[in-house]
């Protein structure tokens, strides 16, 4: 922030509150957005021309109202909410959230075809070798990591998808929309781990920060599959929930 948009605030009360109300504008206004880092004290103490009590006081107000959070050694974001995820959905969970509606982004980091291992041969259930496409994707939150998605899809049934793949599109559109493929069933597992180094750094964390795996393989409806993924998420950006119906003659 330049001295230029600098705001005086000169009344002997409640200074604390006016800074509140122009930080709160600024996100308002979107000039900071969700998972942003806020100015430092300095710069803040400049553009409101204030002291750092003052600054501090305010701060500490829009921690307690949930509007902004303070972490120790990083510094000061505006707050992401968490996501809202449903256990049993098949598709990715940012799917349907557009640039216009959110301040989620999909940046491509990986997207080679290679020879499946034996592992994937296995989840594939495949005898022989096959090529798949690696793809590994960061989620973001505004500026802020909020998962990382390693993703299988073999070439024999996505011809050509290795192409198709960009920035921001939903892999699962492309599958059902170019393809024809329709999911019948998904099997997944979740375990909070320990990153590998590899993970904390895509995530911006220590190793010592837990994350939640989880393991997806997508099958269609003849039960083939066709997709595996593997994804990490931040344990306090989201949120599981599960909607089931109940049978009335269900013991409890």
């Amino acid at each position: 922030m330049t001295k230029e948009k600098s705001v005086k605030v000169d009344s002997p009360v409640f200074l604390y509150d006016q800074v509140k109300m122009g930080i709160m504008e600024m996100i308002q206004k979107e000039e900071l957005v969700s998972g942003q880092k806020l100015p430092s004290e300095k710069e803040l103490i400049e553009t409101f021309n204030t002291s750092r009590i003052t600054i501090r006081r305010a701060l500490k107000e829009l921690e307690n109202e949930g509007i902004i959070e303070i972490i120790h050694g990083k510094g000061t974001f505006v707050k992401s909410f968490k996501q809202k995820i449903h256990i049993l959905n098949l598709q990715g969970f940012t799917d349907g959230l557009s640039t216009s509606e959110s301040s989620f982004t999909k940046e491509v980091l990986v997207n080679q075809i290679e020879i499946a291992d034996e592992k994937l041969m296995e989840l594939f259930e495949r005898e022989e070798p096959f090529e798949v496409v690696r793809l590994v994707r960061l989620i973001r939150d505004g500026n802020r990591a909020f998962s990382i998605d390693y993703a299988y899809l073999p070439c024999d049934v996505y011809p050509g998808i290795s192409k198709k793949i960009k920035d921001n599109v939903s892999t699962f559109k492309i599958i059902h929309n170019d393809y024809g493929i329709m999911f019948g069933k998904a099997r997944k597992e979740m375990e909070v781990i320990n990153p590998s180094q590899e993970i904390s750094k895509f995530l911006e964390i220590p190793r010592v920060e837990p994350v939640i795996q989880i393991k997806k393989l997508i099958k269609d409806k003849k039960e083939k599959p066709v997709h595996y993924s593997v994804y990490y998420l931040l344990t306090n950006k989201v949120n599981f929930y599960i909607d089931v119906d109940i049978n009335d003659e269900m013991p409890f």
